[in-house]
C-alpha cells in the first residue's frame, strides 16, 4: 500500500490511479469534476504518483502543509513523528477521520517494534 503522509491510502485516490494507469480520459473527467466557477483544473493537475514522488500536482497536493512538513522529516507518514498526532493533522483531518485513524495504527505498530 502506497501510504501519504497524511493517512490517505493512494490507491484509493482517484488522481492517483488515474495517473498510474496513464488514463487520459478519465484526468480530464477529474479535472472537471473538481474545478469549480473560480478554480479551474487542467488535466496536467490531475497527476500525481504518490506524495513520496517529484511528480506531485501543484494545485492539488503539492502546498499541502502535512506533505510539506513530513518531506522535510524524511519520514514515510506521520506516524513515524515524535509529534504525532500534531494539531495539524487533527486540524486538517478531523479527529477520527479514515486516515488519522490509519495512522494511529502505524504508530502503535512502530511503538511494538522498539
Amino acid at each position: 500500500m502506497d501510504l501519504a503522509y497524511c493517512g490517505l491510502n493512494c490507491g484509493e485516490c482517484a488522481v492517483y490511479l488515474a495517473s498510474v494507469r496513464k488514463d487520459t480520459a478519465e484526468q480530464i473527467r477529474l479535472a472537471d469534476e473538481y474545478s469549480t466557477d473560480t478554480y479551474k483544473f487542467s488535466k496536467e493537475d490531475m497527476y500525481c504518483l504518490g506524495c513520496h514522488s517529484d511528480t506531485v500536482s501543484q494545485k492539488m497536493c503539492g502546498d499541502c502543509e502535512i506533505r510539506l512538513c513530513g518531506t522535510k522529516k524524511s519520514y514515510k507518514s506521520c506516524a513515524e513523528c515524535d509529534g504525532f498526532p500534531c494539531s495539524m493533522l487533527e486540524k486538517d483531518l478531523g479527529d477520527n477521520s479514515d486516515n488519522l485513524n490509519r495512522l494511529r495504527q502505524l504508530a502503535a505498530e512502530y511503538k511494538k517494534e522498539e
